[in-house]
């Protein structure tokens, strides 16, 4: 992103508008639009014999087609989920106020942020931040956010720069060295970052300092933002500790104080749940409490799951789709099993207190339960089902949550794509193995972390940089890049050095390469 073209200077979050601009210059530059079908909606997918036949409704100016597409290969890149949540409360017929999802909130915006206007969001993460930043900023127009009393809480919601010593946020969580504060079970368990990982997560003074570490990352947020320092910013710590937070983070990226409005009164936070909405512009809440409200906002998530449709029925759990269909007792006994290993084999995920620290009401604990009704993604490498290794014929690229997106991305894209063509060599270890790992790996996501989004699909923070270890692994590559030191692993560079996008630069030309060579070396023989 050339930054005199685009405007967005180095160490800037880049605007959503610049990451549009840069798309289209991407489709010129390489000429791709001719690979591109626009207002197509998918809505069923199913498989054949020979591939996935795909049912898509296309819209045009005069008409609405249905039409098939067939093919041997299938990516589905769609994220995660695409259907807003909406809670339904008992409503007067009388009740004025617009209720709409935070995803409409833009569509809606001047008929929500107008003069004298009061707007109730209700939720606490990130889209909750940002509406009500955008109301109370507004000239006389102010908002409350109402935080329900038994979820998770409010999110972490971090400066750009943390810690004692001032580092990057998105850097921070890329530098292995912080990475090793995490259990992670698919990590290197071998050589240096092995030996380093047990003695961290497998003995006594190593959970100590695991501790340490997770609280003053957390402690020195609340400092930052002053949380502690207000009767009213303090209802915004959150309410588990930083080790739990997963992608249930985020960054106060607001042009202006966002706690300062919380303490000149023009965004009120509550702890409490909606009873009704009454008549005319009252909201009556479950403490009894009553609020008059202009709008209401439901920064209340999205719905398990997108909208596609599978077939045959009942292949999703073939496919490693998440599901609330009860595993059976084959499934259920393996969960069992990996989640009694991973609290064995790092015992911290067992001893850490993941109670609610610090809810509002003293008396309220709450230890997070796992529904077990509830199945996440379980996909080889986050990326593949098991089932369909011999046909190589579908893979699912974002199907998990992480902070290097880009990175992500371009590992995932790659190795999908040697897994289409055949170049990827396939494991051989034996599949009841296999399937123990997929599930050990995403049932790892569940336990790790209680105010993310695990018990849903893989989600990776201080995991990330093991995650695209693997992935280079398998594809042949070294994952450690920053170079070696008389002849070895440069470690003082690799725990230290941040990873990003730029590290993994040119591995396209060198897998061309590595698969050339090999089949040169094929036609030798």
């Amino acid at each position: 992103m050339d930054e005199e073209e685009f405007g967005v200077k180095k160490g800037e979050h880049v605007p959503a508008e610049k990451v549009t601009e840069y798309l289209n210059a991407l489709i010129r530059e390489y000429d791709i639009s001719a690979c591109v079908r626009l207002n197509t909606k998918v809505e069923v997918v199913e498989q054949l014999e020979t591939g996935w036949k795909l049912h898509c409704i296309s819209n045009s100016t005069d008409a609405t087609n249905s039409s098939f597409i067939n093919t041997a290969k299938l990516i589905l890149s769609t994220g995660l989920t695409n259907r807003p949540s909406i809670p339904h409360w008992p409503t007067s017929e009388n009740f004025t106020p617009p209720v709409i999802h935070s995803a409409n909130f833009p569509v809606h915006y001047s008929n929500v942020v107008k003069p004298n206007a009061h707007t109730l969001v209700i939720g606490s993460a990130k889209s909750a931040w940002d509406t009500a930043y955008a109301c109370a900023a507004s000239p006389s127009s102010t908002a409350t956010m109402l935080i329900r009393p038994s979820g998770k809480g409010p999110v972490w919601m971090s400066p750009p720069y943390v810690t004692p010593l001032s580092l990057w946020l998105e850097k921070l969580v890329f530098t292995r060295f912080f990475g090793f504060m995490s259990p992670c079970p698919f990590a290197e368990a071998s050589g240096f970052e092995g030996l380093i990982r047990r003695f961290l997560h497998r003995t006594w003074i190593g959970r100590k300092i695991v501790g340490a570490f997770w609280g003053i990352l957390g402690d020195d947020v609340v400092e930052l933002n002053k949380l502690n320092e207000h009767p009213e910013t303090k209802k915004l710590r959150p309410w588990r500790d930083a080790f739990e937070v997963g992608n249930a983070l985020s960054i106060l990226n607001y042009p202006t104080d966002f706690f300062d409005l919380v303490k000149e009164g023009r965004i009120k936070v509550a702890i409490d749940e909606v009873e009704r909405l009454g008549k005319g512009k009252e909201v009556v809440l479950k403490s009894g409490d009553k609020m008059e409200v202009d709008a209401v906002v439901c920064a209340t998530g999205w719905e398990i799951g997108g909208s596609l449709k599978f077939l045959p029925t009942g292949i999703e759990k073939e496919l490693g789709l998440p599901t609330r269909i009860p595993p059976d007792a084959g499934d259920a006994a393996l969960v069992k099993k990996v989640e009694n290993d991973l609290l064995t084999n790092f015992p911290y995920l067992k001893e850490r207190d993941s109670s609610k620290l610090h809810h509002p009401d003293p008396t309220f604990k709450n230890t997070p339960t796992i529904d077990p009704s509830q199945q996440p993604y379980r996909l080889h490498r986050f990326l593949v089902p098991q089932s369909d290794f011999q046909r190589r014929s579908i893979g699912f690229a974002g199907a998990l949550m992480s902070l290097g997106n880009a990175s992500c991305a371009y590992l995932q894209s790659l190795w999908l794509t040697a897994y289409f063509d055949g170049t990827l060599p396939l494991p051989i270890t034996p599949p009841e193995q296999l399937k123990y790992e997929t599930y050990r790996d995403t049932q790892y996501c569940v336990v790790r972390n209680a105010m993310g989004y695990g018990n849903k699909f893989p989600d990776l923070v201080f995991d990330s940089l093991p995650y695209f270890d693997r992935l280079m692994h398998d594809l042949g590559f070294a994952g450690k890049r920053k170079g070696n030191l008389l002849g070895m692993t440069n470690w003082a560079a690799e725990c230290f050095k941040s990873y990003g996008p730029e590290d993994y630069k040119g591995l396209l030309v060198e897998w061309e390469r590595k698969v050339e060579s090999e089949n040169e070396g094929k036609k030798d023989v």
